[in-house]
């Protein structure tokens, strides 16, 4: 082909992802399951009203419904503009095990964007299915990252991708203005790059997810399908093929 198509992300990262969605695919075991292409119109997540419900749809769809998890709403500071730590949780949300307990957090503030918080709780619950899956492709420096992607393997990609940068007005005793920051760690493009990935793996239809992404990403979902099509047209197959080991380096 003479004009080859071009992931939205370089080759190796491209690479990275198809290897990671093979990783979880081993650790995880669930070749025979096939997760929810979840978009915010779905109906367990238009019908919770609380942070609590939210997070029980949440961790049905991603089937963690009887894993024991303890969830806790923290407070953001309204003097806290810069969406730094705040009394133990992050901009978002944290992970940890405490005393044997599994623990999420979560801010306050979110509540005011539940497809965000959504693909929150996704992630945080991914560091739940990771804790014990060793080191993902690339080493542990990467853990963050395929956690992300873990949370896209899930079903949780679109949620991932429109929250992955945020942007708002705000008003404060300084007066008026604007704030822009990122969350999680793969890049918009990334995230919609493993949500084609998923969406190829499965026999899903990515016009199921287009209209509900934001309108930027959308072009960038659709080269992001055409490069999967043409580099893995049997994804499942692909995965396969991968020789993990070749990603474990120091």
């Amino acid at each position: 082909m003479l004009f080859r198509p071009k992931p939205p992300i370089d080759q190796d990262e491209f690479d990275w992802l198809h290897a990671c969605f093979a990783w979880l695919r081993t650790v995880l075991d669930d070749a025979d399951i096939k997760p929810e292409f979840v978009t915010p119109a779905h109906r367990s997540l238009v019908s919770a009203k609380t942070g609590p419900e939210l997070f029980e749809a949440v961790r049905s769809l991603a089937g963690m419904q009887d894993w024991d998890c303890k969830l806790e709403l923290v407070t953001a500071r309204e003097d806290v503009t810069d969406l730094q730590l705040v009394e133990g949780c992050g901009a978002a949300g944290t992970f940890s095990v405490e005393d044997g307990q599994a623990v999420i957090r979560y801010r306050s503030d979110m509540l005011k964007q539940p497809d965000a918080l959504a693909g929150t709780f996704a992630h945080e619950l991914c560091h739940y299915l990771l804790a014990n899956a060793g080191d993902p492709p690339g080493g542990p420096d990467l853990m963050e990252h395929s956690t992300d992607c873990a949370a896209i393997y899930l079903g949780f990609g679109v949620m991932l991708s429109n929250s992955a940068r945020q942007a708002e007005n705000f008003v404060d005793v300084g007066g008026v203005g604007w704030r822009s920051w990122t969350a999680g760690y793969l890049s918009e493009q990334a995230r919609v790059t493993a949500t084609a990935m998923f969406a190829a793996l499965h026999g899903y239809s990515l016009d199921d997810a287009g209209p509900y992404l934001k309108p930027y990403l959308r072009k960038d979902l659709r080269k992001a399908a055409k490069a999967v099509d043409y580099q893995h047209p049997n994804f499942e197959a692909s995965l396969e093929r991968i020789d993990l080991l070749e990603w474990n380096f120091d």
